[in-house]
């Protein structure tokens, strides 16, 4: 394989992929694998390539979804405000626990409607109740290998995508959209506020980190002092 053949499967492997499916008459699109600033506009074209303008409601299923953005959730504001008018709908269903903390913490349900699972989603936007009673029908989620130390250059370099999806946030909850000015001095005062913070959260670090070793020296001194 040459390097241009591998940089193309690399490539080709890291755009995000939807499965597309109809339940009832609603559009069901699910993104597989992970959403970030790599990545985000892929999906955003994806979405709309699959979305056809006569489109009177989607679920966004993250059964196979193992992480997603700020730049990601900008998107789903972006898709759903094609299905804010008057009789059209948007949902979004199976988050995992690490999704739904990101959604939680960054005030994405309180102005989207999330869903335990798609069968919820279908019914409140349907109104009626699956036939299957309480039984549900779910995508058994991929395997997605996540790191869980805290890489501050990563959080450093999210600032803007969560700057810019608090200025979204804002604008699809109070139909308004900001000036280039405003944008631009909202942009400004957020990423320093939020610098200080990720600076603020490295001193922090550097400290838990000392602590640590301190007390897995304190450790190793006990244990060859009994053996003594």
């Amino acid at each position: 394989m040459t390097l241009n053949q591998f940089e193309f499967k690399w490539s080709k492997a890291m755009l995000p992929q939807i499965k597309w499916s109809r339940r009832k008459g609603i559009l069901i699109a699910m993104p597989v694998g992970r959403i970030d600033g790599s990545n985000h506009i892929a999906f955003q074209n994806n979405l709309e390539f699959g979305i056809e303008p006569e489109e009177k409601a989607l679920i966004l299923d993250c059964a196979q979804l193992g992480f997603i953005s700020s730049a990601g959730l900008r998107i789903c504001l972006i898709i759903a405000k094609q299905f804010s008018q008057p009789g059209k709908a948007f949902g979004i269903c199976n988050l995992s626990d690490s999704i739904h903390d990101i959604v939680t913490v960054s005030g994405f349900d309180k102005i989207l409607s999330i869903y335990k699972s798609r069968n919820a989603a279908i019914e409140a936007i349907t109104g009626k109740t699956s036939a299957r009673g309480d039984q549900e029908e779910t995508e058994t989620p991929s395997t997605i290998p996540m790191k869980s130390a805290v890489n501050f250059d990563v959080i450093g370099e999210n600032i803007w995508d969560i700057a810019n999806f608090t200025i979204d946030k804002y604008e699809y909850q109070n139909d308004r959209t900001l000036s280039l000015a405003e944008r631009e001095a909202v942009v400004a005062e957020i990423t320093t506020s939020l610098w200080q913070f990720v600076e603020r959260l490295k001193a922090q670090h550097k400290k838990i980190l000392e602590q640590m070793f301190r007390s897995a020296e304190e450790a190793l001194d006990e244990v060859v002092a009994r053996t003594n």
